[in-house]
């Protein structure tokens, strides 16, 4: 066997090169030699060649086990913890790698999730933040409607009982407009239903002040907005202010834009609907709800574009109740519609449960100076009747339709799928879970917090907060436009700057929540009824304090908000405990996603300390000027180019540009948020010594899912009518270009995706302001 192998052997070697060697001959070397003197010289060669291949390849896999081993003390490992996997599953989901992050980083962070997530049809958008904000609508829901725990808790039972009164659609149809009739009575009538309940009006006894009184009983504030506040330039006291009022359209542009006519319209009709649902007569509905168009359109006239109201101290108008009769000139006694400053402000303190005693010398400060020097005049203008229509129904529009039958909610739908693009109500759980928190924000968010809440995010949050403190505080050490002086203020403020987070103390025990809601009545069988008279309890308690000391220290906003804050008065940052969830934050995803998330938005709400309206209140929460002219000279310079910018970008869904003016407190916020956080999170991880773990199945850097997981938090779709919204009176920049704007603006992000000079992502001229 061996002898016939060896002679197989050789056959093709001989056919190579052996020939002239006879059988014999090698039958005599296999049996006198050992087998290596046996090999013929192309045999010995191959075998030479393996034994050296092996142990190439032995010395490579011994090299690499000691660079490794040597690497593992700086290079990252993966993380292999069940987060980290849903992280990446959630990163992938939403993106679109097709496309060059160099390029359009909002859609190649986004780009899945636009695909993915179908607006839904009672909205006019749908954004990251309302599919946080839905999963906690469902938990306060099941909260709501668990009716066995908390027994003892009076402050949740109220809340429950009114959640029940809501959602008792039966019990509300039965009622439909019974119940808000007397109301439209007490109200002295609403003109346009003439001999119908609730309208019997008198011309001979019109009182303008008497009538806006009244309903500022309710809490409406027509015509004038009449409001108590902390004094901005006396931040422990209140004062009074007076300010144009909002509109029954989304806003004043509303009323002038020819291209908007077909939601003026609407509005018409949704006015003139609802009249003829109190039994009004079709035509003269018709004809007087479009003299009441006509009278809202002369008052957008002279009311103040948002661009004029930004800056504080141009708004702050101090003045007593003297001067104000004095400047803003009572009609005369030869007007058709008299009205008088002191007989309005004294009978507005004067309603039940307030009670304060006003005279002339009162201060006030006026906030919209050009409104009041007109409207006097437009008043004069119109009918007694117009503008009483007007004023009963901007009431039922804001507090009435919405909280009576089907009929009124689908009028109100036909009118929201023109103006905001929905084609559908909004579920009545929903709405019914929205008002309840909005009243009692506080008994939910005991049994919130109870529920969901981590209590290890606030230590890591405030964390958090120290490293992106210390952040801005460096980069404010390198700005070029400050001198040392004004940095050194700068610095001040932003370490006396106090954090709120998850919920206040209080608010986890039972007795403390009870106390806070002692003097609401809630029947769980009269829905309407609680209506009115949360209205009742809203306005007295936003009147009733202004003797009083401002407390700074009162947190007001629900634990279960999904969103943050900064407060220019208390010169404090909130972060509720709705927002501390994924993406923003999980105490299990790595930093990188933690700092471009949460992280973003504690430096956001930080910069806002300095933005343009923010940089003008001091570290006490008072409005003085703490710059000298040459720094806001120098700011106003920086800021421009953040408004350039921005206003260049226009929005695909309406075709139309970005207000940079309007929107530039958040997107010098957004900017400043990144950069911190940024620096913040390199610096977390040079203190650590090393790279932190990766995400598994990912190619991607720490640095690189820092922006990654920034972007994805503004994903968002948006319809065109909920898109001329947002431009025509929102201070937030459309999703898309809150992502690009910033990052066009980021060195730091540039370098983490290699992106070239002049690339769409990384222009040469970058703004900067913080």
């Amino acid at each position: 066997m061996s002898q016939t192998y060896i002679n197989q052997g050789f056959e093709k070697d001989l056919e190579y090169g052996t020939k002239g060697t006879n059988e014999n001959d090698v039958k005599i070397s296999f049996k006198k030699e050992g087998p290596w003197a046996r090999r013929s010289k192309l045999e010995k060669g191959l075998i030479f060649f393996l034994v050296i291949l092996v142990l190439a390849v032995i010395g490579l896999v011994i090299a690499v086990v000691l660079v490794r081993k040597d690497d593992s003390k700086t290079m990252p490992e993966v993380c292999g913890t069940p987060d980290c996997a849903e992280a990446t599953a959630r990163l992938i989901e939403n993106m679109d790698m097709s496309v060059d992050p160099c390029e359009d980083f909002y859609q190649y962070s986004c780009g899945s999730w636009k695909k993915k997530h179908v607006i839904p049809e009672d909205r006019s958008g749908f954004n990251v933040f309302g599919v946080i904000r839905d999963n906690v609508q469902v938990i306060n829901k099941y909260l709501l409607e668990d009716t066995m725990s908390y027994p003892n808790g009076s402050g949740v039972i109220k809340a429950k009982d009114m959640y029940s009164s809501c959602v008792d659609l039966e019990a509300i149809e039965s009622k439909n407009t019974t119940v808000a009739i007397p109301l439209l009575g007490e109200l002295g009538g609403w003109p346009v239903l003439e001999s119908n309940p609730g309208g019997a009006w008198a011309e001979s006894e019109f009182d303008l002040s008497r009538l806006l009184i009244k309903l500022r009983e309710y809490n409406n504030r027509p015509l004038m907005d009449i409001y108590i506040s902390s004094d901005s330039k006396d931040s422990e006291k209140y004062i009074i202010y007076l300010d144009q009022p909002d509109f029954g359209l989304p806003g004043r542009t509303y009323y002038l834009e020819e291209n908007l006519s077909h939601m003026r319209e609407a509005y018409v009709t949704l006015a003139s609907s609802i009249a003829k649902l109190f039994g009004a007569n079709a035509t003269l509905a018709e004809i007087e709800m479009r003299e009441v168009l006509a009278f809202e359109t002369d008052l957008a006239n002279i009311s103040m574009r948002a661009e004029d109201r930004r800056d504080n101290e141009a708004l702050y108008n101090k003045m007593t109740i003297s001067e104000l009769k004095q400047n803003f000139t009572e009609p005369d006694s030869g007007a058709d519609i008299q009205f008088d400053w002191l007989q309005f402000i004294t009978g507005v303190f004067d309603i039940e449960g307030v009670k304060i005693a006003i005279n002339h010398s009162e201060p006030v400060v006026v906030r919209a100076v050009p409104y009041f020097e007109k409207l006097f005049n437009v008043l004069q203008k119109h009918r007694k009747r117009t503008v009483t229509n007007y004023l009963m129904w901007y009431f039922v529009h804001k507090n009435v339709v919405g909280n009576l039958g089907r009929n009124f909610l689908e009028a109100r739908a036909s009118y929201n799928e023109v103006v905001y693009g929905t084609s559908a109500s909004t579920a009545r759980w929903k709405s019914c879970v929205d008002y309840t928190v909005s009243l009692f924000g506080m008994a939910v968010g005991h049994m919130f917090v109870k529920e969901t809440f981590d209590e290890s995010a606030k230590s890591v949050a405030l964390d958090m907060i120290g490293n992106i403190r210390d952040a801005f505080n460096e980069l404010l050490d390198e700005l070029d436009w400050m001198d040392e002086p004004t940095k050194e203020l700068a610095r001040e403020k932003a370490k006396a700057m106090r954090e709120w987070i998850g919920y206040p103390d209080d608010v986890i025990i039972e007795e403390k929540v009870n106390e806070l809601y002692e003097n609401a009545t809630i029947d769980k069988n009269e829905y309407f009824k609680n209506v009115l008279n949360n209205l009742k309890n809203s306005a007295k308690s936003g009147l009733q304090n202004l003797r009083i000391k401002y407390n700074k220290n009162v947190w007001t906003t629900p634990p279960s908000t999904v969103n943050a804050f900064y407060s220019s008065i208390r010169n404090n940052i909130m972060f509720p405990a709705g927002i501390l969830q994924p993406p923003f934050y999980s105490k299990d995803q790595p930093k990188s996603m933690n700092y471009g998330g949460i992280g973003v938005v504690i430096g956001h709400e930080i910069t806002h300390g300095f933005d343009d309206r923010g940089r003008q209140y001091d570290k006490n929460g008072n409005l003085q000027e703490w710059w000298d002219a040459s720094i806001i000279a120098n700011f106003k310079d920086k800021a421009k180019c953040i408004v350039d910018q921005y206003n260049e970008f226009i929005v695909p869904e309406a075709e139309l540009n970005v207000n940079g003016i309007n929107t530039q407190g958040e997107n010098i916020a957004d900017n400043g948020g990144l950069k911190q956080s940024f620096r913040a999170y390199r610096k977390w991880v040079e203190q650590q010594g090393r790279e932190e773990p990766l995400l598994p199945g990912l190619n991607f850097t720490n640095n690189q899912l820092f922006f990654i997981n920034f972007a994805q938090i503004w994903c968002n779709n948006m319809r065109k009518e909920g898109m001329i919204n947002s431009i025509k009176n929102g201070v937030h920049s459309p999703g898309q270009f809150r992502v690009i704007g910033t990052l066009q603006n980021s060195r730091d992000f540039a370098n983490a995706f290699s992106c070239k000079n002049n690339h769409y992502m990384n222009p040469q001229n970058k703004c900067y302001v913080w």
